[in-house]
This record gives structure tokens, C-alpha cells and sequence, in this order.
């Protein structure tokens, strides 16, 4: 038998907390990928917001 686990109150805090900075993170990229030219770096901005977004949909499910 399996029992469901719940999170602590400090552990829901610390995930929101993640959740928060990640957000705070992937919008600041969003920004400056609309000001920067050269590629290499927009590739490495597109694949950190893909990995962000990523990383807050887990983030999102743990808070469930």
C-alpha cells in the first residue's frame, strides 16, 4: 500500500518561492531576446526559456 505524501508548508513555500524566480527569469529573457542580435546568443536564450518553461510546468505540478 502506497500512501500519498504530502508537502510540508515550508517545503510548498520554498517550491513557490522556485516558482517565483524562474517566472522572474524566463520574462527577462523573453525581453532581451527581443534585443539581441547575435544568433548564438538568441539560441542560447530560446533554449534557456524552453528548459524554464519546462522547469515551471514541474514546479506548477508539485504545487498541485
Amino acid at each position: 500500500m502506497m500512501a500519498t505524501k504530502e508537502l510540508a508548508i515550508h517545503e510548498k513555500l520554498e517550491i513557490h518561492e522556485l516558482l517565483t524566480l524562474k517566472t522572474s527569469c524566463a520574462t527577462k529573457a523573453v525581453t532581451m531576446l527581443e534585443l539581441v542580435q547575435d544568433e548564438k546568443l538568441k539560441s542560447l536564450i530560446e533554449d534557456d526559456l524552453n528548459n524554464s518553461s519546462q522547469a515551471i510546468e514541474e514546479l506548477k505540478t508539485l504545487l498541485k
